[in-house]
């Protein structure tokens, strides 16, 4: 949505206040170059993201593969007429078909008919004057009259009607087209007769108009709308379906190549079998048509719920290889041949694979790993491998990563403010280390279908990224599509039934990113854009699968009064959440090795203070966690001392049940020895001290407003993604001395995506409640005031006045 013009006159603003938040652009100082490939798509055959979705096929179990009975298939008859439907395993079509319908009029007349109907994916969409393409597969037994081919009601009502007469013996293709009269998006379509006889079908198809007007190909309207996210790349075909629940369910690209017919299908991990129509080859051709880069995922004999330990990794890596040279292989090559009789004799380069799919634990993945790296490196030796990491990516300790990668893929599924905490996560990664492919990120908790909150949660994390593209040079979000009569995974980012279509708001931060994007980072300096929330609540004890005691609690505040103190000479001052907790000798014992064993005590309502106890370690794995901070179960803070395997200590802070780490450093604690641990609690900062030497030292504070600003070094444009989390407005000076001219008015298109909740969502009877709007500015002086609307995320998009910036040196 796009308003011509807001006039706001800024001159006036000038004169600020001393306290007002502020962000100050900095064009000469560079940082990251904004990657090539930074953002990009990612497509799994979820939720009918394929079949039901993207690809176009309206017909449901088109080659009746799915069940032992005709499965979304319904036997219709008049009065005074009858049918009978079966499932046939014998004289079918091909070797690749293992069923097909057999149907046998057993009593039809010049005015009643008997048939079959399918209703395809919860309705056809019959729109007037569309053509629909309809082929089919019959063998006529002992039938002699024509059969019709229609398009209909519920009711009956025909839209189109075609009659098709029997061309011989045999199993033969029919084929016709058929031109839509009237409207009905829950349509039906039916093939019958008035005659009495039994014939087989088998692959029935009916393709409406498709995006680029391909053979089997794509609903345009879902097409389109990726084309418009402007994506680099495109990470297909999996996720989990590459991996299948078991390794016969597996994504086998060979065999979803070529004619649609011959094309067997398989079940789909995510709940439904899908054809395939939308195959290896497809795939390849959509990212043509998207001019973006294939990123291919391939299995390494590992299934999604299969453990067993294959040694043989052969077939899988030849299978690998085999698909690379489809896709980059000559045409006297074996499978650069079979791709020119698709089609498609020029190459589609791909230069981007990746090493199987979350498969980082168990099965030996690391040795299958480097046996994949080191074939693929040899015979293309410019391809880029990818790595996978653990499926809840580096904040996972136990994570492990392959030796030589030229990408590790990171995937992160969580609430909101878990992705607004992350803003910062990526400034400290090491420079010199692996680049990281964020494959798989979305917000899946507290949001609703997808709501705005989830939308500038993930924006946040996106500006992260995006400021260090150099390290994160490629990010996809996930999942794409659902159509909404079968949600397997929500949320999801374009939702859509048989005849409508609606975005998350989570769609258009992944287009306003992408479309507004510069090629290096430039310097914004944030100044006063921080306030301070206090730590408050109760304390407590916790363990995680270890046995601890602990002894002398004690809480003061600022000017030394005793807030809490236990000594323990009983458990009266607390409440045991869970773990087995005794107090003997002045020592409150936990001896259960469970996970997250916790006790709570008395509510502390001082934002200062200061809270002591000795802790000594009996047993187990960890070692001691310290909470603070408590609300309730869900949302607490604590100091996990002796953490990861006792490897580490680190600051956690739990908000709406879901965990984020602060700060950690290197530590471990030892058995059957006493550590007194301190933590002070400021209105801005925590200090964590064990034995009186400090080991944590984080800011309290929380930032108003989030950013990220690139620089096009081409057109001098500058674009100023603008975050506010917030559930209020944030007016702060935006200072822009290094790329206005004083004295020089100048233009702005600022784009908002924002509601009146941060909860409001889009959805099919309100499909454009949350949608960026775009209005433009006059800037009188380079130093002015904006407002930034609470829960939004904000593009402000400009042209210099000054002719070149000149970096600064450093």
């Amino acid at each position: 949505m796009k308003r011509k013009c807001l006039f706001l006159s800024l001159s006036f603003f000038c004169l600020v206040s001393l306290a007002q938040p502020k962000l100050t652009v900095d064009v000469s100082k560079k940082g990251a170059k904004i990657s090539p490939t930074h953002y990009g798509i990612f497509f799994e055959d979820i939720n009918h993201a394929a079949d039901g979705g993207l690809y176009a096929e309206l017909i449901r179990n088109r080659s009746f593969e799915d069940a032992s009975v005709p499965d979304n298939w319904t036997q219709l008859a008049d009065v005074d007429a009858a049918v009978r439907l079966s499932i046939e395993t014998h004289d079918l079509l091909n070797d690749k078909q293992s069923r097909c319908l057999k149907m046998i009029i057993m009593h039809a007349t010049p005015k009643t008919r008997a048939g079959v109907s399918n209703s395809g994916f919860w309705g056809i969409n019959i729109v007037k004057g569309r053509k629909y393409k309809l082929s089919f597969y019959a063998k006529f037994i002992d039938f002699t009259g024509p059969v019709m081919a229609s398009l209909e009601s519920k009711s009956g009502v025909k839209y189109a009607n075609v009659d098709i007469k029997s061309v011989g013996s045999g199993w033969n293709k029919y084929t016709c087209i058929m031109i839509a009269n009237g409207n009905d998006p829950e349509g039906r379509f039916v093939i019958s007769s008035h005659y009495s006889g039994t014939l087989l079908l088998d692959v029935v198809s009916l393709f409406p108009p498709t995006f680029k007007n391909r053979e089997n190909g794509l609903r345009p309207e879902l097409a389109q709308l990726l084309v418009d996210m402007k994506p680099k790349f495109m990470r297909f075909p999996g996720g989990c379906f590459v991996e299948g629940d078991t390794l016969v369910n597996r994504f086998e690209w060979k065999k979803t190549i070529g004619k649609i017919e011959e094309r067997p299908g398989h079940k789909n991990l995510w709940g439904y079998r899908t054809s395939d129509g939308m195959g290896f080859h497809e795939f390849l051709l959509l990212a043509e048509d998207l001019h973006t880069e294939p990123l291919y995922v391939i299995n390494v004999g590992i299934a999604h719920k299969d453990f067993t330990d294959y040694t043989n990794n052969d077939d899988y890596l030849q299978d690998a290889l085999d698909a690379l040279e489809y896709a980059n292989g000559s045409v006297t090559t074996k499978y650069g041949a079979m791709r020119a009789a698709n089609g498609h004799p020029q190459p589609f380069n791909i230069k981007y694979i990746e090493i199987g799919n979350e498969n980082d634990k168990g099965n030996n993945y690391g040795k299958r790993y480097e046996q994949f790296y080191k074939a693929i490196k040899e015979k293309y030796p410019q391809m880029l491998c990818i790595g996978n990491v653990a499926a809840w990516g580096t904040d996972n300790p136990t994570w492990k990563h392959p030796t030589a990668a030229d990408f590790l893929d990171e995937h992160y599924y969580r609430n909101p403010q878990w992705f607004v905490n992350q803003y910062e996560k990526y400034d400290s990664y090491n420079r010199n280390g692996y680049k990281i492919y964020v494959g798989e990120y979305a917000v899946t908790k507290d949001c609703g279908l997808g709501n705005l909150n989830a939308a500038v949660g993930e924006a946040v994390y996106m500006a992260g990224m995006e400021k260090n593209s150099d390290i994160v040079p490629m990010n996809s979000y996930a999942p794409i599509f659902v159509n909404v009569n079968d949600r397997k995974w929500s949320p999801d980012m374009i939702n859509y039934n048989a005849s409508l279509v609606y975005c998350t708001p989570s769609y258009y931060v992944q287009k306003l990113f992408a479309t507004n994007v510069g090629t290096v980072n430039v310097a914004v300096n944030d100044s006063l854009c921080k306030n301070t929330k206090p730590i408050s609540g109760a304390v407590g004890l916790g363990t995680w699968e270890t046995t601890v005691d602990y002894s002398n609690v004690n809480v003061t505040n600022r000017s030394g009064k005793t807030l809490f103190s236990d000594s323990f000479s009983d458990q009266v001052n607390w409440t045991s959440i869970s773990g087995i907790w005794n107090v003997s000798g002045g020592v409150l014992s936990q001896t259960s090795t469970v996970k997250n064993s916790l006790s709570i005590a008395k509510s502390i309502s001082d934002s200062v203070y200061t809270y002591t106890v000795k802790a000594r370690k009996i047993a187990g794995k960890e070692g001691f966690m310290i909470v603070f901070g408590y609300k309730d179960a869900k949302n607490y803070y604590r100091w996990n001392i002796g953490g990861w395997a006792n490897t580490k200590h680190g600051i956690e802070r739990c908000i709406d049940g879901v965990t984020t780490t602060i700060t950690t450093t290197n530590g471990s604690v030892a058995l059957n020895q006493w550590y007194s641990i301190r933590i002070e609690v400021a209105k801005s900062k925590v200090l964590c001290y064990l034995d009186d030497v400090l080991i944590h030292s984080f800011s309290n504070e929380n930032r108003l407003l989030y950013t990220s600003a690139t620089l096009d070094e081409a057109t001098n444009q500058l674009y100023l993604k603008v975050m506010n989390p917030n559930n209020e407005d944030v007016t702060s000076v935006i200072d822009l001395k290094s790329y206005i001219k004083s004295g020089v008015g100048t233009k702005a298109e600022v784009t908002t995506l924002t509601s009146a909740n941060g909860l409001d969502e889009n959805s099919i009877s309100e499909p454009n409640k949350v949608v960026p709007v775009t209005h433009e500015i006059k800037i009188a002086e380079p130093a002015f005031m904006y407002n930034f609307k609470a829960n939004s995320v904000n593009i402000i998009k400009l042209t210099s006045t000054l002719r070149k910036i000149k970096s600064k040196k450093k």
